[in-house]
Formats: C-alpha cells, structure tokens, sequence
C-alpha cells in the first residue's frame, strides 16, 4: 500500500496532514487460454477461432429482434445470459476427413432455476458488447 497526501491542516496551532490508502497494483482480471486441437487439421476446411468466449454475456438473438420490431425494453422483458460450455463440432462421416465446415456450438444455462445446459449455434445469440457498441454509434 502507497500513502497519498491529501491535504495539510492546522487545527489549534498544531499541523496534521491528512493521508489516503491507496493500492499498489491495480488488479487486473487474469485470463486463462484453453486450446482446441482439431481433429483433422490439414483438412480442406478451416477452423475459425470462437465468436464467444467463457463467462461472456449474451441475449438470445431471436428476443433481440422481436423487441427492435416491437419498440419494446430489452431488458426489462428478457434475461442475459452466460456463456458456460463451448463444443467444436467436427463433421466427418469417414473419420478420416471432414464432410463440412467444423462450427462452435454454445452453452448456456437458464437463471430463472433451471441448471440445464442448452446449446447454441454462433446465430442465434448476440454479445451484449456488441448491443452496448452498437448503442454508443448513434
């Protein structure tokens, strides 16, 4: 801890000095890398890396819609969600190759007390950072 002064007073002829704690290292969230080891790496297709990460909030992008037709509150009517499992699918029918293009599914699970995990495809769910970016442009 590092002591900064604040201000000098004088109170019945005798000098004080007031001072405020502040930290040494401000905290910064520390980031954990998981890697991925493709199955067929030197197939055709490429693998992209995750839209999404871990913990990361996200809505339902099919409720996002219906409430921009509608004028209605996002917020007020849906929940946000987090994303808690990330599953690489590769599809190959020989094992040997791939027959299409690998994707990354998403899992999250509902808060109003269900703890079932329920999967997602890259579009049907949208990043609250993109929705909050997106209100900044106007």
């Amino acid at each position: 801890m590092s002591y900064t002064e604040i201000q000098r007073i004088e109170c019945q002829g005798i000098p004080a000095i007031e001072y405020r704690t502040e930290p040494d290292d401000i905290p910064i969230p520390e980031r954990i890398q998981f890697d991925f080891i493709p199955q067929f790496p030197y197939d055709q297709y490429g693998y992209s890396p995750p839209k999404f990460v871990f913990s990361e909030q996200v809505i339902l992008a099919f409720q996002w819609h219906q409430c921009q037709d509608n004028q209605d509150n996002f917020f007020e009517e849906h929940e946000v969600y987090r994303i808690c499992a990330l599953e690489l699918d590769e599809y190959s029918l020989t094992g040997k190759t791939l027959y299409e293009a690998p994707s990354w599914k998403y899992g999250i699970r509902g808060t109003r007390g269900t703890r079932e995990l329920i999967w997602f495809e890259e579009s049907d769910l949208i990043s609250l950072a993109e929705i909050n970016s997106e209100d900044q442009e106007f």
